[in-house]
């Protein structure tokens, strides 16, 4: 069960900070971005949650809380990113916000049980998402000099 709830986040773009991108994504290396020295004061909130949610995702014993509890974080950590997003992406975290209720609805559905979640919802919800969570890669490399890596 460890890492179930993160394996949708991931998917989705939970602390998109952390997301590896999808098949035929582009994310734009530190080098190729004009990424700060220091992260925008105007971001300041954003920066510091977004590394909050690095920290909070790579922590040992991530996901082991059961499916409730590491839902309940995944829904958490979205909501408290979408609170303070920059306004150029906060749709894409309302986005994102919206895929990842889905897609834990429907993990909910299955009792927990990771050998029956419904993949091509997941691959579906991962595709709408994509969009999104490339751009917020990107804002977020931009405004807040993050280099992207994945969860724990």
């Amino acid at each position: 069960m460890t890492g179930v709830v993160l394996g949708i986040g991931i998917a989705l773009g939970v602390g998109a900070c952390g997301t590896p991108p999808g098949p035929g994504a582009t994310v734009p290396s530190p080098a190729a971005t004009s990424a700060p020295a220091t992260p925008d004061p105007a971001a300041r909130a954003y920066c510091d949650t977004v590394t909050r949610v690095q920290g909070e995702q790579a922590a040992p014993g991530a996901g082991q809380g059961g499916v409730p509890a590491s839902s309940e974080q995944a829904r958490r950590q979205v909501a408290d990113l979408v609170a303070v997003a920059p306004p150029e992406i906060a749709g894409e975290w309302r986005t994102v916000q919206a895929l990842t209720e889905q897609a834990l609805a429907s993990l909910a559905g299955t009792g927990g049980d990771p050998s029956r979640i419904d993949t091509a919802t997941l691959e579906r919800l991962r595709r709408e998402a994509q969009p999104a969570v490339t751009r917020i890669q990107e804002v977020t490399q931009q405004r807040c000099g993050i280099t992207f890596r994945p969860p724990g």
